[in-house]
């Protein structure tokens, strides 16, 4: 199931899956648009009934707005109409007429019919006798104020705009006067809108559950991504090579391509609305930026996330690259400066930099004064020349000789100099040059004298060995034997296997140690070894009395060679068999820490830890200082030297009586 989780074909899928479930619910949203402003007028906006509707409220308050415009063209409030909106200027005539004006070039009279009446002037367009008669119809409104200024309005529509400012209105120019502003939305009319905004009201509904459930699939699909990428299939984290990109360019990919898609998606279809953009076009167009913009949006995200994982975050960020290179010259500046003033030799150059400078600048300020000034500082310019490329030649000379002897030619030697602080400082590497070759010398002879003597005598000692053996098994095997006799045939039977295995395990160390050995690398299971190391011994475990915690979880793989590493936990375990407190506990884990497999094997020591861990893995150096236990102290030497063949660490760790022993190999890849 973690395979296919993790599966490059899964995540390719739902990267498409993704894609196009944005682009499904860009395009219903567009198209939920385009039905919607197609229609003659819109009238819904998300209201929960017909009733509420804006548009209802605007037709019942156009007869107040045409009574207020009147009043405000006749009374302007700052003789300019400063309040006034545009095209309601002061007019000539009086109020009544202005009124019947306005309603006599009344846009909606059939939509709404009015009744008007302003002290004993009406206004109607229906014949109207009364308020009341209006105040019938379902979609109403009346506004009634009487001479001492009390006003009250009745209303169908959500809200009246025009009440209070017409009542003000009334109070500051025309305050005695009444006024009563009723009107009623026609049958017909309410029936056509209605229809209308039902329709709207569908096709916004259904563009909005369509482009829900697009967004929720989609945002299930990124919370998917989000969570597997960086993993491949076996669930280990790996980078892909777009991950290498800055992220300051995903970032402005991310935010560039959304604000992009989205600002031409909203032109397209304003160029559409306005009727200068053809139909054909329209989806096409959208589908394509929606696709192009999510595909760009993904990648760049996802490879964010990958570098979060990774932690490469900021190692992939050109700002903090750039800031922690600034850092990185600013404190070898600082240390730099500290240890030249901490040095004899570089209080006396600093110290020479202040007095030519000085003597510079001072030439400087006088060059304009007289000749000879000018002249004195091209010398001085000069001689600061040769002295720099006098010091300059002693020093690359210096720089060449090191640079030699650390390349491993330690029989060069540095020319004679011609500076004294550098001819002594080239006569001191000559001599560590000197020395470090005549010990290296006599370090690789003596080296490889001792490994030639072990691996002749341990090549001489199988021969006799081999015959010692095969004699003791024939005399084993005579019937008339005394049993006296045969008691020490078993004796030395058992001796010289002992010898043997002592001789082949030295022969074994002085190859691996010799670098004379090979390691043939293959894929391993770390957890698989454990275990067949395990129940190799197995019946020695059995008669013990020790109790093995095993956790070995699977399919920690490393490269390694599988004869020597078996070796190496075989050795481990023979230790922990016979060096181990009875009746206690050993453990043995394998897990992964940092990139790394790292094996554990720890137990309870029958023995006082008194050495030097360092010293533990030497060749015949055993624990067991007194040597009554059977060793010969060449065991943990060959499972170290078989471990760094293997390109892994060895580290033996004691903690009062615990002894423990890890082994360190990088995971494979």
């Amino acid at each position: 199931m973690k395979k296919i989780v993790y599966s490059a074909a899964l995540k390719l899928m739902a990267v498409i899956l993704l894609i196009a479930s944005v682009t499904l619910g860009v395009l219903t949203v567009s198209e939920g648009l385009i039905a919607y402003f197609d229609e003659e007028r819109s009238m819904y906006s998300f209201e929960s009934d017909f009733s509420e509707s804006w548009y209802l409220s605007h037709l019942l308050n156009e007869p107040g707005n045409a009574v207020l415009s009147a009043y405000i063209s006749t009374f302007p409030r700052d003789g300019h109409g400063g309040d006034a909106t545009q095209g309601d200027l002061p007019e000539e005539g009086s109020l009544e007429a202005n009124m019947q004006k306005r309603f006599r070039n009344f846009y909606l009279s059939d939509e709404v019919n009015y009744y008007v009446k302003w002290n004993d002037t009406v206004l109607t367009n229906c014949g109207a006798t009364s308020a009341d008669e209006l105040m019938q119809a379902e979609y109403h409104a009346c506004f009634r104020r009487d001479g001492e200024g009390r006003a009250e309005n009745v209303s169908s529509a959500k809200y009246l705009s025009f009440t209070e400012t017409l009542a003000e209105e009334m109070e500051r120019s025309d305050g005695a006067s009444t006024l009563v502003v009723a009107c009623s939305i026609k049958e017909d009319t309410v029936l056509k809108y209605r229809t209308m905004w039902e329709k709207q009201e569908g096709i916004v509904m259904a563009s909005f559950r369509r482009t829900l459930a697009c967004a929720v699939a989609a945002l299930l699909l990124l919370i998917y991504l989000i969570c597997v990428c960086g993993k491949d299939h076996n669930g280990e984290y790996r980078n892909l090579w777009i991950d290498g990109i800055w992220a300051e360019v995903h970032i402005a990919a991310l935010g560039g391509s959304g604000i992009g898609a989205t600002v031409l998606c909203l032109f397209v279809l304003d160029e559409y609305i306005s009727g200068n953009f053809p139909f054909d076009w329209v989806y096409p167009l959208l589908g394509f930026a929606s696709a192009l913009a999510s595909l760009i949006i993904v990648t760049s995200l996802l490879s964010l996330i990958r570098n979060i994982k990774t932690r490469r975050l900021m190692e992939s960020s050109v700002v903090f690259c750039t800031l922690r290179w600034i850092l990185r010259m600013i404190k070898a500046f600082c240390t730099a400066v500290i240890r030249l003033l901490s040095q004899k030799t570089g209080v006396i150059l600093i110290a020479m930099l202040f007095v030519y400078t000085a003597l510079i600048g001072a030439c400087g300020v006088a060059m304009t004064a007289t000749l000879e000034w000018v002249i004195a500082g091209i010398l001085l310019f000069a001689i600061a020349c040769f002295v720099i490329g006098y010091r300059a030649k002693d020093l690359e000379d210096i720089q060449k000789g090191v640079r030699e002897v650390r390349g491993g030619n330690v029989s060069y030697q540095i020319p004679a100099l011609k500076c004294d602080d550098m001819r002594a400082l080239a006569e001191n590497i000559n001599g560590i040059a000197k020395g470090l070759d005549e010990s290296v010398s006599a370090k690789i002879k003596a080296e490889r004298m001792k490994t030639e003597l072990i691996t002749n005598v341990s090549h001489d000692l199988k021969t006799p060995i081999t015959s010692i053996i095969n004699y003791t098994e024939l005399l084993s095997n005579m019937e008339d034997l005394p049993e006296e006799a045969r008691d020490y045939v078993a004796v030395v039977s058992k001796k010289a296997d002992r010898l043997k295995t002592l001789t082949q395990d030295l022969f074994d160390i002085s190859k691996a140690q010799s670098g004379n050995d090979e390691a043939v690398f293959e894929k391993l299971d770390a957890s698989l070894l454990i275990q067949q190391a395990l129940g190799e011994h197995d019946g020695e475990i059995q008669c013990s009395g020790l109790t093995f915690c095993v956790e070995t979880p699977g399919e920690l793989y490393i490269s390694a060679d599988g004869r020597k590493l078996s070796r190496v936990i075989g050795n481990l375990i023979h230790n922990i068999l016979k060096y181990t407190m009875k009746n206690t506990r050993v453990f043995i884990t394998a897990s992964e820490k940092d990139g790394e497999v790292e094996l554990v094997f720890k137990n309870i020591s029958a023995y006082p830890l008194d050495f030097d861990p360092r010293e533990i893995t030497c060749r015949f150096v055993r624990g067991d200082e007194s040597r009554t236990a059977e060793g010969n102290g060449l065991g943990l030497a060959i499972a170290k030297s078989y471990t760094e063949l293997c390109n892994g660490r060895f580290e033996i760790v004691v903690d009062g009586d615990l002894f423990k022993a890890i082994l360190t190999f990088p995971r494979y890849i």
